[in-house]
């Protein structure tokens, strides 16, 4: 591992210099340095050998055929096995959490105990970094009610139905099908300015809702009327190109669930002196996270928890059953943003 003096952030942690989702340097770290620490990663990640390599794949493969949810997956049209698992966390351990959640205040089985049931409310608005190839996007548009408001974002890189299905599923059409005009998608870098913009923009798109013209003689036409909105919940799904290390791949996933924290939050969740007064991240009041990382390490993880801490009410990790069992795969669940 590089020494923490090697490393650095610019607004989020910036763990892997060769790897990492978006390359930032600061003038402290000298040109030498530089050129010292890529020769360390590039010899990190070109220890593994083709012929490994192909036994890994010849595994992988194996290990798809048998598992019961790829082939769920392949039944239902789905892209890839993933959306169960966002399934999973949305109708099993989020209403365990709320229970526990309740007994432990005292509320028990009293009529508002159990109000909301699932992560994922009809009329909330929901964006998905990182969605390609869109199962949770799909997932999540099945839970939305655009009638009540429900609507979704989804941002990634590459385009939505650049799936292993591709030939006989159109996630696009399918998640317009449920929600209708509540739906857009960017494609696009969501850490960049532009992007942002954009996403901004989709967000009020999706808002506008419609309503009854008084001033027609029946009453019957419809017009768009803008709302001011904020997501109640941000998701992420999001790995980068694995490069066949385990621990590198892991920090670079963990990186990119830092900026969507950093995204969702504000980039001053970061700081220990983060004051819940400034709102510079995206999510609305009492909003949720949920992100997937890898498991690598208390000392690596440390900024990622205390960051979250100090943005939300209740943090949570959750391993979800539909996440196979040797993989270090986890999911961060955040409730009651500050």
């Amino acid at each position: 591992m590089l020494p923490s003096m090697m490393r650095t952030r610019v607004g989020v942690m910036q763990r892997c210099l060769l790897c990492a989702h978006r390359q930032q340097h600061t003038p402290s770290i000298t040109r030498s340095l530089r050129v010292a620490i890529n020769i360390l990663v590039r010899g990190k990640h070109s220890e593994t050998k083709s012929k490994r390599r192909s036994q890994s794949s010849k595994k992988w493969l194996e290990r798809q055929q048998k598992d019961p949810y790829v082939q769920k997956a392949q039944e239902q049209g789905l892209p890839s096995r993933a959306s169960f698992k966002l399934q999973e966390i949305n109708e099993v351990h989020f209403p365990a959490l709320r229970l526990k959640n309740n007994a432990k205040k005292g509320k028990g089985n009293k009529p508002n105990a159990s109000k909301h049931k699932r992560l994922i409310q009809p009329g909330m608005l929901v964006l998905d970094l990182g969605a390609a190839p869109g199962g949770w996007s799909l997932y999540a548009s099945t839970q939305l009610n655009h009638d009540l408001g429900g609507a979704l974002v989804a941002v990634d890189l590459l385009p939505l139905d650049d799936t292993l299905n591709s030939n006989n599923t159109d996630i696009s059409s399918r998640i317009k099908s449920n929600l209708q005009y509540n739906f857009e998608f960017i494609q696009g870098d969501f850490t960049i300015k532009e992007t942002h913009t954009e996403i901004m923009d989709a967000l009020e798109s999706v808002s506008k809702t419609t309503t009854k013209n008084e001033d027609s003689p029946n009453n019957d036409t419809t017009e768009f009327v803008e709302i001011d909105r904020r997501p109640n919940l941000i998701i992420s799904d999001m790995a980068p190109n694995f490069l066949g290390d385990s621990q590198s791949d892991a920090i670079r996933t963990l990186n990119l669930c830092e900026q969507a924290l950093a995204f969702a939050a504000g980039y001053n969740c970061f700081d220990p002196s983060y004051s819940t007064k400034d709102k510079l991240g995206m999510l609305a009041d009492n909003g949720a996270f949920l992100c997937k990382y890898f498991s690598c390490g208390k000392e690596n993880e440390a900024d990622l928890m205390e960051a979250t801490r100090r943005a939300f009410r209740t943090v949570h990790v959750i391993k979800p059953r539909a996440s196979r069992r040797e993989s270090s795969e986890m999911y961060l669940l955040a409730l009651g943003f500050r």
